[in-house]
């Protein structure tokens, strides 16, 4: 296996040194094209939206939104994962610096399935943006330790996903025809 890591930054200083959307789905691509050539899996890490990517590159639209299948799991800050601190702080992630509970105090099972923090992850209603408009928020769900180092909201969109979600490329639609008949 071959575990790729994409960048968090750490603050919004070092957002300049994150890829573009563009350059990620570039990446995406090359990881596509390559996985299928090589003996072994390839995996991403911190690229919870490798997996819309994967699921998109499906022949049948229905399987999209099904149980991906080997290779694609949503493993992410809020689904199956989480991170210890050397100093017992339980968090989402070791790149999401908010603290869910301590070991010292609480079991780890009683931090991860009852925190507040953790069951607000799991509930992809509680996704603000485009990330919580996307009909593949459930198994991808966006970075939200990228979201927020770049923006303070661990709920904002991902700014890193090139993605535009369907309910929002109908309303740039249905807006440009509106602004086409205004204008007439």
């Amino acid at each position: 296996m071959w575990t790729l890591f994409f960048m968090v930054s750490t603050g919004p200083a070092e957002a300049a040194d994150l890829p573009s959307p563009e350059e990620l789905e570039s990446a995406f691509a090359k990881i596509y094209e390559l996985a299928q050539q090589v003996p072994f899996k390839i995996r991403t890490t911190e690229a919870q939206h490798h997996q819309r990517y994967l699921l998109q590159q499906r022949s049948q639209p229905e399987e999209k939104l099904a149980y991906p299948g080997p290779g694609i799991l949503p493993i992410n800050e809020n689904k199956g994962f989480m991170f210890i601190s050397y100093t017992g702080e339980v968090q989402p992630s070791g790149f999401l610096p908010v603290s869910a509970g301590n070991v010292r105090n609480d079991s780890v099972r009683d931090i991860y399935r009852d925190s507040e923090l953790f069951q607000q992850l799991r509930d992809s209603t509680n996704l603000h943006g485009k990330c919580g408009d996307c009909e593949f928020r459930e198994i991808c769900g966006g970075s939200r330790a990228r979201a927020y180092a770049l923006s303070g909201d661990i709920f904002a969109e991902d700014p890193s996903c090139a993605y535009i979600p369907r309910t929002r490329r109908k309303e740039k639609v249905g807006l440009a025809i509106h602004l086409g008949r205004h204008c007439q």
